[in-house]
């Protein structure tokens, strides 16, 4: 079997995904500037990680790999997934936040009514960055590339590190500018994946869960202080230590509950038949 690093599909995605967003947020970095439209688009720039998904989905195997994509679009995978993707990443942040407040000698009410921050206008709007913006190339396309050639853990951990690094170019002035914070973040994108393969087996590679989990990872946040106003007084480098603890403690117990034994073996589980079928001269 050739290696999936030399296929030319996985080539042509990680030059996409890569190129493009680095040159718009690298401009971004380079220059300082502020807040303008020319910011925005060059911001968006990170869309073309799903673009990459797609076309490197069409060099691998064509119009038939589109079609098998787009249909892992509306799999649902079941009464349970759909409500623990969007709901998961809200408990572990409130989690941290309620042993914080806790420990601390604080207090406060919860206000179930801070659901709703879940459809506020920015919330939406955060569909379309890294949800529909990456997730056609991440679980799309790289990840059920990844289970062929390697198991469940090591594919999750290869794609944790990769889609941290990605975002190295956006966060260079800010998450990458400490040795602690760039390693908490590389940390919480590799527990980010290994819970998101959980969801891609479990739900027979389930694209649109991949999207609400990563939507309600960066959303969560800002639901867990509505419903916890009393968090919002809590320091902001506390909030990420008992957010990072929390993350791990999910992934680990997760990772328990549906172990890497029951996920399937990467020799047998196919996304779909016309995975199995790309030729290597086509990949």
């Amino acid at each position: 079997m050739e290696s999936i690093w030399r296929r030319r599909s996985v080539r042509i995605f990680l030059a996409i995904g890569f190129g493009v967003p680095w040159l718009g947020w690298g401009i971004i970095a380079i220059t300082g500037m502020g807040q303008s439209p020319l910011r925005t688009v060059l911001f968006y720039t990170g869309d073309f990680m799903t673009v990459a998904g797609l076309v490197a989905t069409a060099a691998a195997g064509g119009g038939p790999a589109l079609k098998a994509m787009l249909r892992r679009c509306l799999i649902v995978g079941g009464p349970i997934w759909l409500p623990a993707a969007l709901l998961l990443p809200l408990l572990w942040q409130l989690g941290a936040r309620l042993v914080y407040l806790f420990t601390h000698g604080g207090h406060g009410t919860f206000e179930p009514a801070g659901l709703l921050q879940f459809v506020a206008p920015g919330a939406l709007m955060a569909f379309t960055t890294g949800p529909l913006g990456e997730e056609a190339g991440w679980r799309g396309f790289f990840l059920p590339r990844l289970l062929t050639r390697y198991g469940p853990l090591t594919a999750s951990v290869l794609i944790g590190l990769i889609w941290g690094v990605w975002h190295f170019a956006l966060y260079v002035k800010t998450v990458f500018a400490t040795p602690q914070s760039a390693a908490a973040f590389m940390v919480s994108t590799v527990c980010f994946s290994i819970l998101m393969t959980i969801f891609f087996h479990r739900t027979r590679g389930s694209l649109l869960l991949a999207v609400l989990f990563h939507w309600s990872v960066n959303v969560s946040p800002a639901v867990a202080v509505a419903m916890l106003p009393a968090s919002h007084a809590i320091p902001p480098d506390d909030v990420r230590v008992y957010e990072l603890m929390a993350l791990v403690l999910t992934t680990v117990i997760a990772a328990a509950a549906f172990g890497w034994d029951r996920l399937g073996r990467r020799d047998t589980f196919m996304v779909e038949r016309d995975l199995a079928a790309e030729s290597v001269s086509a990949g």
